[in-house]
């Protein structure tokens, strides 16, 4: 019954959605957000990526950098099998990767912009339709975005897969959606059992996270990627001859995460030149990073030895560097032992995998209850990664971490455990 129940609601949502994107085009001119985010789905208009008129092979879904790192391995998996792919993203976050596997990729890889504002049933005027647009018989679904656009899909006879499944913040809605599935990959061994409980023992359903192979990956060819900046080589030579607990790396850095540097005995180190301080901002444009460089020098005060480091501006010697350049943070891990995680201050940590499998300490604010990451964290080395609940805490946690005695073989272990998984997964996926 109710499963029925959520039919109706689908169709139902279905019939109001045109009326609803006719809306929003009209009062766009008096919304900026709306105006942004209908010029944002506008460009699949222009965009060749769009217009590729294969038909795919498997179609994915991501809202996010970090959806995207979730399935990037089976992506590439796919295109080096020679099956084409189609993405449909619904954040401009992830734009540029996206636009990336296609440039790479231009006979194997189609793209869409995510019509959240301007969806209706069939193409018209301004509004595009994800159904038409959908070529490839399997739908792979990463985490939560469960728009009923996209899960009317299974009525056009397409095959769901999810990825990186898990309970979190669990509703009828999602909980409906759970039983469109025809695979779920779940997070964590624990997540693995509840999809069973509810789907049934003979589901498909596996354990894993495609992270984790991922991560080891880069941490491999870390000294390759840093070096591929030549302009960081100063710094980096620099950094790789402090001891790694005289280091603590900030990633994916946001301005309330700063408070946890307000301690006189860190300060009192850092002015001393007695630990270094590395902060990656989770933006990357100018005024970010002067925003932090500014809470910086308000915290450790006006003689501190900070500033901003990038392609035009290398390092001059200072304590605490803010590094305004992307795609080397989770190679950076592996220079640490301490390692801060950004983000749990706001609404969700940022990966805490990277650092801990790049073999270092994690610690990370208090909102970690939508990361399936810090579950499996906490559930392969539960004594090295530290949730700050004060703030305050911060220097007394990294006085008591012994970098030298993390528990790598826990890693490794269970490294290769998610290879050899991975692996399977692949295999059931795409093999025809």
């Amino acid at each position: 019954m109710s499963r029925i129940f959520f039919t109706i609601l689908l169709l139902l949502l279905t019939i109001l959605r045109p009326f609803i994107s006719i809306l929003v085009v009209v009062i766009r001119p008096l919304v900026p957000f709306l105006k942004k985010r209908l010029n944002f789905e506008r460009k699949n208009f222009v965009d060749p990526a769009f217009h590729n008129s294969f038909s795919a092979d498997l179609c994915f879904e991501v809202s996010s950098e970090g959806e995207l790192e979730q399935v990037r391995s089976l992506m590439s998996a796919a295109l080096i099998k020679g099956l084409k792919i189609e993405i449909l993203y619904s954040s401009p976050s992830v734009e540029v990767k996206c636009q990336n596997l296609y440039n790479a990729n231009p006979n194997q890889v189609r793209l869409m912009r995510l019509p959240l504002l301007s969806a209706f049933p069939f193409d018209f005027l301004y509004f595009k339709s994800v159904w038409q647009w959908v070529s490839a018989p399997v739908v792979i679904f990463c985490r939560y975005d469960f728009f009923p656009e996209l899960m009317m899909l299974k009525f056009f006879n397409k095959k769901f897969i999810l990825i990186s499944g898990a309970f979190k913040k669990m509703s009828w809605y999602k909980k409906e959606s759970f039983k469109f599935f025809d695979m779920v990959v779940a997070a964590t061994d624990l997540e693995k059992k509840n999809f069973q409980e509810l789907l049934g023992e003979k589901s498909k359903v596996y354990s894993c996270d495609f992270r984790v192979p991922r991560v080891l990956e880069r941490y491999k060819s870390a000294e390759a990627t840093i070096a591929a900046k030549s302009w960081m080589n100063d710094y980096i030579k620099i950094l790789s001859g402090i001891p790694r607990h005289k280091k603590i790396i900030l990633g994916s850095a946001w301005e309330s995460d700063l408070n946890i540097l307000n301690n006189s005995e860190l300060i009192s180190q850092v002015n001393k030149g007695e630990m270094h301080l590395l902060l990656l901002p989770h933006k990357l444009d100018n005024e970010t990073s002067e925003k932090l460089l500014s809470i910086v020098k308000s915290i450790f005060g006006g003689a501190v030895r900070a500033g901003i480091v990038n392609e035009e501006h290398p390092y001059k010697g200072d304590d605490i560097v803010i590094l305004q350049t992307g795609g080397v943070l989770c190679e950076l891990y592996s220079l640490f032992g301490l390692s801060y995680v950004g983000g749990g201050y706001e609404r969700s940590i940022h990966s805490v995998l990277e650092p801990l499998f790049s073999n270092s300490a994690v610690i990370t604010g208090p909102a970690i209850e939508r990361s399936t990451e810090y579950d499996l964290a906490r559930g392969l080395v539960g004594n090295e990664i530290h949730v700050l609940n004060n703030p305050e805490s911060f220097y007394t946690i990294i006085e008591s971490i012994d970098v030298n005695g993390l528990d790598l073989a826990a890693r490794d272990e269970f490294g290769a455990r998610m290879e050899k998984d991975m692996k399977n997964i692949f295999q059931d996926i795409l093999e025809k």
